[in-house]
This record gives structure tokens, C-alpha cells and sequence, in this order.
């Protein structure tokens, strides 16, 4: 049975048909991690429930686009610049490596790969937050595109 997490919302919200709810149900039973996300679903939706509705100020959302826009520059460069960024990343790191490394007994050696991996796992992590809010920028770039329900 596929995953249903995709059908969550409509499940907590009574959307589903009355065949696909039970569709999901039982597949809620058998599945730990659609389960924790159902409960996740479930407890943000509880806290956001109570909010007041609140309407975004007039162009709040042509001016997101633009900044995001004005932040991101051309495909090209953005290339550019993480190929660069990431080459320059990897001179250091072997640079760095290769200069500890013979300096120290071999005792020590242990210590700094250990520290060179964890530099490159920091590295790694921010270019995937960055990533991110750039996606999370691309998101609210067509917020206004979509129409409230009635």
C-alpha cells in the first residue's frame, strides 16, 4: 500500500471520500512514519487553528518576488559562483590535509581527518540550507497566484 502522506491534510481536514478514508486509516495503522507525520500534521494544525486570519499587507507578495528574484541574479552565475565556491572549498580542504598531515606522528593524524571530514559535512550543510530558502523564496514567488478557497 502506497504512502499517504500526500492525503494527510485532506484526511484531517474530512476531505477525503468516505472509501479513501479508510483507505488511509488502515494504512495509518501499519505505518509508524505516516502515523508520526499525521500526529505532526495534526498537533501544527491545533496551533494554528486558533490564529486569527490574517490578511498579508498590499504588495507584500510582488515585493518578496522581486527581492527573491534580485537575490538569486542568473542561472549562469549561480552556476558560476557555486562551481567556483565549491572548487575553491575542496583546494583548501586538500591543501589543508596535505599540510597537517605529514607534520604530525601519526597519532595525531587520526584527530585532524576527523576534523577535515567534519569541516566538509559543515561545508556541505550550508550549501543545503542555502538551497532551501532559496526554494522556500521560489514558493512565496507565486504565492499570488493562488486563490482562496471559499
Amino acid at each position: 500500500m502506497a504512502h499517504v502522506g500526500h492525503r494527510l491534510q485532506s484526511l484531517l481536514s474530512g476531505g477525503l471520500s468516505p472509501a479513501d478514508r479508510e483507505e488511509a486509516e488502515a494504512h495509518l495503522h501499519g505505518c509508524v512514519g505516516c502515523k508520526e507525520e499525521r500526529d505532526l500534521l495534526a498537533a501544527a494544525r491545533a496551533v494554528i487553528a486558533p490564529l486569527p486570519a490574517q490578511e498579508p499587507r498590499v504588495g507584500f507578495a510582488p515585493m518578496v518576488a522581486v527581492n527573491a528574484r534580485d537575490q538569486r541574479g542568473s542561472p549562469f552565475l549561480r552556476w558560476l559562483r557555486w562551481s567556483f565556491g565549491g572548487v575553491a572549498a575542496a583546494a583548501v580542504a586538500a591543501v589543508a590535509v596535505g599540510l597537517l598531515i605529514p607534520a604530525t606522528p601519526p597519532s595525531q593524524r587520526g584527530d585532524e581527518v576527523r576534523i577535515a571530514q567534519r569541516l566538509e559535512l559543515f561545508e556541505d550543510l550550508a550549501v543545503v540550507q542555502h538551497r532551501e530558502a532559496l526554494e522556500d523564496l521560489e514558493v512565496v514567488a507565486v504565492l499570488h497566484t493562488l486563490e482562496a478557497r471559499p
